[in-house]
């Protein structure tokens, strides 16, 4: 029963391709080519792929299916440079697409680059929160990318303290296309993720809340700390002499929690909003 099922599987697909291609030869500029090229690299067709997808793309430049889908292509053959170059000019036309934010992580990895790997696939969960592969992924990177700061970085006190002293720089050279606000927010971070990792939840936080005063609700930052707050310190957070102050405090915390559950939720539902060229 299993083989008949996987020949009628098999039969539907050849049909679905013979029907795609008449109608490619039919119009060349038909964005049908996409269906067409995902069907021929599921079949390991590669160079009919590549083929089919280059000469499209010259009717379809702006294609980010196209983009992706070449790029996987290179990424089939193991050119991974190529493949991200490809990943990377998709991602310029759509920024938010987690599917070639994964494709491109995993590129990295494959070239032994953990802290691009890894940047990516943070922003996977900032569009896709719930993605069980980046989370898996950034547990184990972070832990990594930890060994990459020295024993006196763990012992800074503030962010300012961060930004301020040179010697307590990641030792990873910045991508010199960031801002330098930009720099500095992702190295704070990083510094987050690396005493996450060190279970010094407290410092973790603590670094959050004073990167909120600087850098504003970021999603970065918001997604941390909804995902630390479990760890809240409460004797620190509701002194025993003063009650009304501790519901007080109790209440901001739970209001900055929501705010920050629906700041994810409109940031998902905007992705639903938004059609992606398929």
């Amino acid at each position: 029963m299993t083989n008949q099922n996987d020949d009628k599987i098999r039969q539907m697909k050849i049909q679905k391709m013979e029907e795609l291609q008449l109608e490619l030869q039919k119009n060349p500029k038909s964005l049908s080519f996409v269906q067409l090229a995902d069907l021929y690299i599921a079949e390991k067709m590669i160079d009919e792929a590549q083929i089919l997808i280059e000469r499209s793309l010259k009717y379809n430049p702006h294609s980010v299916s196209g983009l992706i889908l070449l790029g996987q292509v290179y990424k089939t053959r193991e050119d991974f440079n190529m493949a991200i170059e490809y990943f990377n000019q998709a991602i310029a036309k759509a920024s938010t697409n987690w599917h070639c934010l994964l494709l491109r992580a995993d590129s990295y990895l494959k070239l032994q680059q953990p802290k691009k790997a890894l940047a990516d696939f943070k922003k996977v969960l900032l569009y896709n929160p719930t993605h069980p592969l980046a989370r898996k992924a950034i547990g184990k990177l972070e832990i990594l990318t930890a060994d990459d700061y020295e024993d006196d970085v763990f012992r800074i006190q503030s962010v300012k303290e961060i930004a301020d002293n040179s010697h307590l720089q990641v030792k990873a050279v910045a991508d010199p296309s960031w801002s330098v606000t930009n720099q500095k927010m992702d190295r704070i971070l990083s510094l987050v993720d690396a005493f996450t990792v060190r279970h010094d939840y407290q410092k973790s936080i603590q670094l959050l809340r004073e990167c909120i005063g600087e850098f504003g609700e970021h999603p970065e930052i918001q997604t941390r700390l909804l995902r630390l707050s479990k760890y809240e310190n409460a004797e620190k957070i509701r002194p025993k002499s003063d009650e009304k102050k501790s519901i007080s405090r109790r209440a901001l915390i739970n209001n900055k929690k929501i705010k920050t559950l629906e700041l994810l939720l409109r940031r998902i539902e905007k992705l639903k909003s938004v059609e992606l060229v398929p």
